[in-house]
């Protein structure tokens, strides 16, 4: 057995069946008791207990990465079993988290029911979160009353949600349940200084929640304040080096950060390279050329630029007709082979140059196909239509406002700039 065994650490070196509750507990104290957390420290250094329970407490003691590493084979009882999907949801694996946190509910346990609320709400699975809500209606604790909360606010809910947030967070404000859906509510109405300093509060005690950072960088980056904003993103990743968001958030903002743009020149160069980001596949090309750019990897209009006239001559298969074709899609685009990528950032097309748009497409049906890039949207809107999986703008007008408020930091305002956008075709959301 490890050295340290004196309370509490006792709980999961020394008891036979370790309960939850206690365990979370410990967890809290080891993020501000130093003392506690050498012993930790110790006792996990000098570790001859089962492999379960060192993965256990390594997830208690803030290291999920390396506890889920151990956990994915050697969780076997149930106490094990539930801090391994904790990590699970933790790092970001919300469908596999709710596999097994399904399966150990009983229908009322809070310290089960509530992570397999939040788990199923990550997946948008709203319908499964509230019957899962629903057999905890006997415990009217805070945790409980902002989960009701939640729920109001993904059905679109949002007058309502504002209230019962407030009033939640005037009773408990030191909450961290209270202060994280008061924050999420104030974001989706467009308040983002409250959001702000809801979203600080609870960052100020850990463990902080993944989505607490995250939030709260994109309210950093919204403010201009980029150097905060990494640093969120960063605190993310050193405990989830590979959490893909956070590293696509970081390098954004760090971006934002070395380059200043003013706010027409920022518009015009990320409208190029959502042009840069389109796959060849949107095209109508010859069964040829399309199978040509396939076998050489050739994916965005980014990737054909680069290439040469002579490097896709030379490719077996691919002919003048072929090039042709290629260039003729480019030309439309404003774009030639053999372009270095900032000579494609830096061109201006005629209708920016002052010469007025071009006239838009006849008919509601040609409106709808056209890409949803020609909106023009800002960042994060544009990132809420990333995660719906939203290509053309038919797409989008298919879309209810309920849904689109379900989106993480896609609130009020987000919906305001999507609607005008929209209004402005002559066009309007579902239901609107």
């Amino acid at each position: 057995m490890p050295t340290a065994t004196a309370e509490p650490l006792a709980e999961i070196t020394q008891n036979k069946t370790p309960e939850i509750k206690t365990l979370l507990d410990l967890r809290e104290q080891l993020f501000i008791d130093s003392m506690l957390k050498r012993r930790a420290d110790d006792a996990l250094a000098s570790w001859t207990a089962s492999r379960e329970r060192q993965g256990v407490l390594l997830y208690l003691r803030g290291h999920t990465e390396r506890a889920l590493a151990i956990l994915e084979t050697e969780a076997s009882h149930d106490f094990a079993k539930h801090f391994y999907a904790r990590a699970l949801l933790d790092a970001g694996y919300a469908a596999k988290a709710e596999k097994i946190l399904a399966a150990q509910f009983t229908g009322k346990d809070l310290d089960t029911g509530l992570p397999l609320f939040r788990a199923q709400v990550d997946q948008g699975k709203i319908d499964d979160a509230e019957k899962t809500l629903k057999g905890l209606a006997s415990l009217n604790t805070p945790e409980t009353r902002a989960a009701r909360i939640e729920l109001m606010l993904r059905r679109g809910e949002l007058e309502r949600a504002a209230i019962e947030a407030e009033a939640l967070f005037n009773e408990n404000n030191i909450s961290r349940a209270a202060s994280f859906v008061f924050a999420l509510v104030a974001q989706a109405a467009g308040d983002d200084d409250a959001a702000r300093q809801a979203y600080e509060r609870i960052a100020q005690n850990p463990p902080v929640p993944v989505n607490v950072l995250i939030n709260l960088g994109t309210l950093y980056e919204d403010a201009g304040e980029y150097d905060l904003a990494i640093k969120c993103y960063e605190t993310i990743l050193r405990e989830y080096p590979t959490n893909q968001r956070a590293k696509l958030y970081r390098r954004d903002a760090e971006s934002s950060k070395s380059m200043f743009y003013d706010e027409d020149r920022e518009r015009k160069e990320d409208k190029r390279l959502q042009i840069l980001r389109t796959p060849v596949t949107d095209f109508e090309l010859s069964v040829r050329s399309r199978n040509c750019l396939a076998k050489m990897k050739i994916e965005t209009l980014g990737d054909l630029i680069l290439k040469t006239e002579s490097e896709l001559l030379s490719y077996k298969n691919f002919g003048e007709t072929s090039l042709q074709e290629i260039k003729s899609i480019l030309a439309s685009k404003g774009l030639r082979l053999g372009m270095r990528k900032e000579d494609a950032l830096a061109y201006v097309p005629p209708e920016d140059k002052g010469r007025g748009a071009p006239p838009p497409p006849s008919g509601a049906e040609d409106l709808t196909a056209r890409p949803i890039e020609t909106l023009e949207l800002s960042v994060r809107s544009r990132r809420a239509m990333e995660r719906l999986g939203v290509k053309v703008i038919g797409d989008l007008t298919r879309r209810p406002e309920a849904e689109m408020l379900q989106v993480p930091n896609f609130g009020q305002t987000s919906l305001n700039e999507v609607k005008q956008k929209l209004a402005e075709l002559g066009l309007a959301l579902a239901g609107s």
